[in-house]
């Protein structure tokens, strides 16, 4: 989906009200507050709040289409989420924080529809680099799915928690290359 400039700046202010304060602080009229227009203004580039989500999900969501496959897009994947959190460190706060959104059920199947893309995705390319020989092939893909995306869940919460006190690419770039270790056939 192309974006005009203002629906960008209001998906920015949008995921820092949900970063300072959850769904709760994410109102039609504190964005409109934050960015200094009137709450109509808000409604003419997004529907609802939900819309304002889905927004940030899909922002989240680009650039996931990469071009190599097997080992390297599992790499690339990996560190691209990294990049991404270190580029908008908000989104740490954020994307993998769904307790945020206890109970707003629409976000809820959002958030759970991208995670269940990217599984298929990384599913696919982790039994291409089986069938390539580049990992591990006596351990089930569904385990190695999380032995890869926890420890990258747990790294951008624990940035995010600190207040982003530790270089997320320096323990990014770690953490990628304990897991090729690890994972190594």
């Amino acid at each position: 989906m192309e974006r005009t400039k203002r629906q960008d700046e209001i998906l920015d202010t949008a995921l820092h009200l949900l970063a300072n304060g959850g769904v709760k602080n994410l109102t039609m009229k504190h964005i409109a507050e934050s960015i200094g227009v009137s709450e109509p203004a808000v409604y003419r580039h997004f529907k609802n709040k939900a819309e304002i989500v889905k927004g940030i999900i899909e922002k989240f969501d680009q650039n996931i289409i990469l071009q190599n496959e097997g080992i390297e897009f599992i790499w690339n994947f990996v560190e691209g989420r990294i990049v991404q959190v270190s580029a908008a460190p908000v989104l740490a706060k954020v994307i993998f924080a769904e307790e945020l959104f206890a109970g707003e059920s629409e976000v809820e199947d959002m958030l759970f529809s991208m995670m269940h893309k990217h599984r298929d995705l990384l599913f696919k390319h982790l039994v291409i680099a089986q069938n390539n020989g580049d990992i591990c092939q006596n351990i089930p893909v569904d385990a190695l799915f999380r032995i890869i995306i926890g420890p990258v869940r747990l790294l951008v919460k624990q940035w995010g928690m600190s207040n982003y006190a530790f270089d997320i690419k320096v323990k990014g770039r770690e953490l990628l290359e304990s897991l090729q270790t690890i994972l190594k056939k």
